[in-house]
């Protein structure tokens, strides 16, 4: 059984009366636009480490299956392999790599017992880079922890994932509305969606996990 509550995100920006009044149609463009994209950085930050209270529960707070978390000190060539060997062949297809850019360099100049680079950034026809890590994909997030020394034992720096196992249902799509405040004239533009999500098969879930160095 899979059970959806609902949290309001809410985005409100003011204006004054005297900025509404000279701006340009361009700015209001502007305004909805960045009112749109602070909602959807704020549900990006919930899928990934959303705790479940007030907003949907993130991946990064989802527990693994056995087996399928690994314990590391330091980014290395093991983990990549351990993390590799605890996902189900059920859950090879569509899984990726997701971690922070910072964390990513650390496996770029890793190379495998012949030599060879474990991580690669090739550039498609687009010309966007394309990272890899032992010829799966990789995808960079910012709302993944980094690792450092100084990382918090426990915290999770990269994971295996495929995002197909993750829902986001949304009650109420996103409104855009605008409204005058009667006590300052300032004209309010409000931004309004409830969400909820969660992940709903956790198999193709394997996390790396910070411990102390021995």
């Amino acid at each position: 059984m899979i059970t959806f509550a609902y949290h309001k995100l809410r985005c409100a920006v003011a204006v004054s009366l005297e900025v509404d009044t000279m701006a340009i149609s361009a700015f209001e463009t502007l305004l909805i636009n960045n009112i749109v994209e602070a909602m959807t950085k704020a549900l990006e930050q919930a899928i990934i480490d959303g705790n479940g209270t007030g907003k949907p529960k993130g991946i990064l707070a989802e527990t693994p299956a056995d087996g399928q978390t690994i314990e590391s000190a330091a980014p290395s060539y093991s983990d990549l392999i351990k993390a590799e060997g605890a996902l189900p062949m059920a859950y090879e297809n569509g899984a990726v790599w997701c971690m922070s850019k910072k964390t990513f360099m650390e496996y770029v100049g890793m190379t495998d017992k012949n030599g060879q680079p474990i991580a690669k950034v090739n550039y498609g026809t687009s010309g966007k880079p394309e990272r890899t890590l032992l010829g799966r994909t990789v995808v960079l997030c910012d709302y993944v922890a980094s690792y450092s020394a100084a990382l918090a034992k426990d915290t999770i720096f990269a994971f295996l994932f495929n995002f197909k196992d993750y829902v986001l249902n949304t009650n109420y799509s996103m409104g855009v509305k605008k409204y005058e405040d009667n006590d300052t004239d300032d004209q309010i533009t409000k931004g309004i969606m409830l969400v909820d999500g969660k992940v709903v098969d956790k198999n193709s879930l394997v996390v790396v996990k910070k411990i102390e160095a021995v």
